[in-house]
């Protein structure tokens, strides 16, 4: 799948890379049919919206990142979560696997990366 099309729902607690994120993705086509700031929020809005695929951040309050890919990869209506995380340490890289996540990626990766890493989970 090109990345034009690609329906991207972005779960990341600050604001400010939520919408760079946003932005980012963007303008490389993909769309961004939802947001959340939270992981509770984060299954709800993957739930209604029904994206290609999920952008979650590891470490967000209420539900982190590592539960609400859980829940989502468990569902009937499940798609792939790419989970970004602020943290290099293997085990927190081998949870978010675990849970169900199509991948595990550094915040700080490059663009061209993260949007591979989606791309990927589309066919996967």
């Amino acid at each position: 799948m090109e990345a034009n099309g690609i329906r991207i729902l972005i779960a990341e607690d600050n604001a400010l890379l939520r919408g760079v994120l946003r932005d980012a993705l963007e303008e490389a086509g993909m769309t961004v049919v939802g947001e959340a700031s939270d992981g509770a929020e984060a299954v709800s809005v993957a739930e209604r919206m029904l994206p290609d695929v999920v952008v979650m951040d590891m470490r967000m309050p209420n539900v982190d990142g590592i539960e609400a890919t859980e829940q989502i990869a468990s569902a009937d209506w499940a798609m792939p979560v790419v989970v970004l995380s602020a943290y290099d340490e293997p085990q927190m890289i081998d949870a978010a696997l675990n849970a169900g996540a199509a991948n595990c990626l550094k915040k700080g990766v490059g663009l061209d990366e993260l949007i591979d890493a989606i791309r990927s989970a589309t066919v996967a």
